[in-house]
């Protein structure tokens, strides 16, 4: 089984419609949206943070949508996915023999951003979460990547991950984790002990993530024009 992954999107609707016929082309029927949908003069506004969340959803619409909300979506927005059925945000997927476990939102950034949790939070939340998952294999889909990684270095080369989000990692060694919020690390990859650690990047410039689930869980990461 193969699963899509995109990630900060942004408002590049044109860059989506790309990938979705990558998708189509690819027989690949599953999408993953790791958050951000809007771009940087909307984010803040929530209708149109919505009316871009309801543009994502119809570019994606012949495919099995899975999403959770970036630091850039409004709680509205939030609302809004999951009344159309689609957001995995604090929630547990099973897809085969396989858990997909979600959480949006990113750790504390200087931007104030929309969706933002303290790191107690962050670590509660998945706590909960990986103590009710009753599948041997998981992936984490998650906005913010874990601390100190090739996945969560800014351009200034700062680590801005989250800390409790790499605690997780350490503490239950899932097989994969898909990550996004940090641009300048897009198309990353570094592992934690057992655990492999991706950093999708922004869908500008036709990055994306390709997970497939075999007898092993893997992940591919490249660029579509």
């Amino acid at each position: 089984m193969k699963i899509l992954c995109v990630a900060d999107i942004h408002g590049d609707m044109k860059d989506l419609e790309k990938v979705a016929v990558f998708a189509r082309n690819n027989k690949i029927n599953s999408v993953i949206i790791l958050g951000d949908l809007s771009g940087y003069g909307r984010f803040r506004n929530f209708e149109m943070n919505k009316e871009d969340a309801a543009r994502v959803l119809e570019i994606l619409k012949e495919f099995e949508i899975l999403t959770i909300p970036g630091n850039c979506d409004s709680i509205p927005t939030i609302e809004f996915l999951e009344k159309k059925g689609v957001s995995i945000h604090g929630k547990i997927k099973v897809i085969e023999d396989v858990s997909l476990v979600g959480l949006g939102g990113s750790s504390p950034t200087p931007f104030q951003t929309p969706f933002e949790l303290s790191e107690r939070e962050i670590y509660e939340k998945l706590r909960k979460l990986m103590d009710n998952v009753k599948t041997k294999k998981v992936v984490l889909a998650l906005h913010s990547p874990p601390k100190n990684t090739n996945c969560d270095i800014t351009g200034n080369g700062s680590h801005v991950g989250s800390e409790s989000v790499r605690e997780i990692i350490e503490e239950f060694q899932p097989d994969l984790v898909v990550s996004s919020h940090v641009h300048e690390s897009g198309g990353m990859e570094d592992s934690i002990g057992k655990t492999k650690v991706a950093n999708i990047g922004p869908i500008s410039g036709g990055n994306i993530g390709i997970i497939e689930i075999e007898k092993d869980i893997s992940i591919k990461l490249r660029r579509i024009k």
